[in-house]
């Protein structure tokens, strides 16, 4: 079809060739057309609905650092959103390169199950797995960057846990998410690491580094996992990927996540940094309601795949308790430490 367009427009290019007009723009509108259409694939594998999943964590040290110091640099964070953003982008293109099989499975296509670039015959895993790599490459030239003029010489090493939690996720021999305990991966990665990379490109030390935090951190990370592995059990469980719920069960997956982030919000109250109880109220407050509601609505029975419509109602409302206790914490913190 493409051709059959293309045909007469060289036609009336040739006809106006005298002139040297275009007059409807058509020479000009068809590259652009087909450079979007070249890098929209990339943009969809790329999942910019999903760099909070990086860019919260990152936020969350840098705001860590604001509140213990009182300063905070913007190139930093620019730098830091950097960072999060050619990470983020070699993580999914390595995670839909070794998920394409199951991925194309995964009849559900609701919250996870990749990109569906490869299912849907945009990319070639190839080219995935190629991005992903030329990614790495901007990544780790901007740590070395970092370690060498911005005075951050232990960002290498960052970079180097990072990309050792992506491969002992997904890749051999490890491949974790598919054998098991992928969950307790992303609460390191996403609860530990992260904050702590972005602590660091803000004080330049973690010398002052609240520790206990990473507690809660680390449990509504490794929550987190389990909660978005529930609306892929079936095509999981058929195709051997052994996510929590695949390896305990849907109510026991529920039920974890929960208890987990009750944890996690609770005892925040006990790690945190000194805070106005009004604001650790505000924190708190709102997202044991939401698990309370939850488990009292009789989501925590019912949400099964088979009722998907409870699966989603079930993950959708964990899900706004973690980004209320996340956002509401990283804001508390800029505030008090801007007081």
């Amino acid at each position: 079809m493409q051709a059959m367009l293309l045909s007469p427009m060289q036609t009336l290019g040739n006809t106006e060739s005298s002139s040297g007009r275009d007059p409807a723009g058509l020479g000009s509108s068809a590259p652009r057309a087909g450079a979007l259409a070249r890098i929209q694939p990339w943009v969809q594998a790329a999942r910019p609905m999903a760099h909070p999943m990086i860019f919260i964590p990152l936020l969350m040290g840098q705001a860590l650092a604001f509140h213990a110091g009182g300063r905070f640099s913007w190139t930093f964070f620019l730098l830091t959103a950097l960072f999060g953003a050619l990470y983020q982008v070699y993580l999914l293109y390595t995670n839909d390169h070794a998920d394409e099989a199951i991925d194309r499975t995964n009849v559900q296509r609701w919250l996870s199950g990749g990109s569906r670039v490869l299912p849907e015959g945009k990319l070639q895993g190839r080219e995935l797995l190629a991005g992903a790599r030329v990614a790495l490459a901007v990544l780790a030239g901007l740590v070395l960057y970092l370690a060498a003029v911005a005075d951050r010489p232990w960002m290498p090493v960052g970079l180097l846990i990072a990309v050792a939690l992506c491969w002992a996720y997904n890749r051999r021999p490890l491949r974790l998410s598919y054998r098991g305990h992928g969950e307790v991966l992303q609460g390191l990665g996403c609860g530990v690491l992260l904050p702590l990379i972005g602590y660091y490109m803000q004080q330049g030390t973690l010398h002052e580094f609240p520790w206990e935090l990473l507690i809660p951190l680390y449990l509504v990370f490794h929550a987190g996992n389990i909660v978005t592995a529930l609306p892929d059990y079936a095509s999981d469980k058929s195709g051997g990927k052994n996510t929590f719920p695949v390896r305990h069960g849907q109510l026991k997956g529920r039920s974890i996540a929960l208890l987990l982030l009750a944890i996690a919000y609770l005892g925040l109250a006990v790690t945190a940094p000194p805070l106005p109880h009004s604001a650790l109220g505000l924190i708190v407050i709102v997202p044991i309601v939401v698990l309370v509601r939850v488990a009292a609505s009789g989501l925590l029975r019912r949400a099964d795949v088979s009722d998907f419509a409870s699966c989603k109602a079930f993950v959708n409302w964990v899900s706004a308790s973690q980004a209320w206790f996340l956002c509401a914490w990283v804001g508390v913190l800029f505030v008090d430490g801007a007081s």
